[in-house]
């Protein structure tokens, strides 16, 4: 694809910072988040590949593809040493970004990175078909990516667990920036299609606790203390493998917790970073 990388500006005052989202979250859904960022820092945040129109999940073999439609992104808009801050799925492309390009980071935050523990990756390794049989990709194959309106959707999704956490204006920001207008049929559709969401859950990356070590940047890793995707043992690992680093463990959160807690969230990302 030869289009510039897609990208939304919060504006901001203060050095430049570009947030990367998770998979299946477009940006505009951590507004409550990111607007608590802008008085400090002018805020950016790529669209990943998944939000491109045309785009094909099977263009994606490696998460590795994502760290370089980053590294475009910033050669394009000619950042460098900015600060980085990235959740889930963003916060892995943007490690392997500033290890291969360390010129584009001067510190980064990563919240709740997908770091699978080693066995978890040998398996998915050995056994790549099976992927798509977990409950989380066919999770995603199943998800509902149609609605007649963004009231009706919200009042579905108030009802389900995974949104238990999340205040009303959290979803309601969800449910304003997750759907889009459809321009096949009346209502709305999935911005972020499901295929895509299921071709990155199947496909983890291999890499992450050999790259890992590699970040120069300064860092700060925040997991939440009840998530379900970053295991004990994965956040002592992820510690040994980058002991520089500053750690905090959220209380009362999970996987989602730049949502569920935004403000105690983003108080823990601008107690270290704003002199960064």
């Amino acid at each position: 694809m030869t289009r510039s990388i897609p990208f939304i500006d919060f504006s901001g005052e203060g050095p430049l910072l570009h947030f990367a989202h998770a998979n299946a979250y477009p940006p505009r859904c951590y507004r409550q988040f990111l607007e608590l960022l802008t008085p400090h820092f002018h805020v950016v945040a790529m669209e990943q590949r998944p939000l491109w129109p045309d785009a094909d999940p099977a263009e994606l073999t490696d998460w590795q593809l994502l760290s370089e439609d980053m590294i475009r992104l910033f050669d394009e808009q000619g950042w460098r040493q900015v600060i980085g801050v990235g959740h889930s799925m963003g916060a892995v492309a943007m490690m392997r970004t500033a290890v291969t390009r360390p010129d584009l980071f001067r510190a980064l935050v990563m919240v709740e990175p997908v770091f699978l523990l080693p066995a978890l990756l040998e398996m998915a390794a050995a056994h790549p078909d099976a992927a798509y049989q977990l409950p989380l990709v066919q999770s995603a194959l199943r998800r509902r990516r149609q609605f007649e309106s963004r009231e009706y959707a919200f009042e579905r999704w108030r009802r389900k667990s995974v949104f238990a956490r999340w205040s009303d204006e959290s979803l309601q920001d969800y449910v304003n920036y997750a759907l889009i207008p459809d321009a096949e049929n009346s209502g709305f559709r999935l911005a972020y299609p499901r295929e895509w969401e299921a071709r990155i859950y199947a496909l983890p990356p291999q890499w992450v606790w050999d790259v890992l070590p590699q970040v120069a940047q300064p860092t700060l890793g925040i997991r939440g203390a009840e998530t379900d995707t970053i295991a004990p043992e994965a956040w002592q690992l992820w510690q040994e493998k980058q002991p520089q680093a500053q750690f905090v463990e959220m209380a009362d959160a999970g996987h989602m917790l730049l949502m569920e807690r935004p403000s105690a969230a983003a108080q823990i990302i601008l107690d270290v970073m704003r002199d960064a």
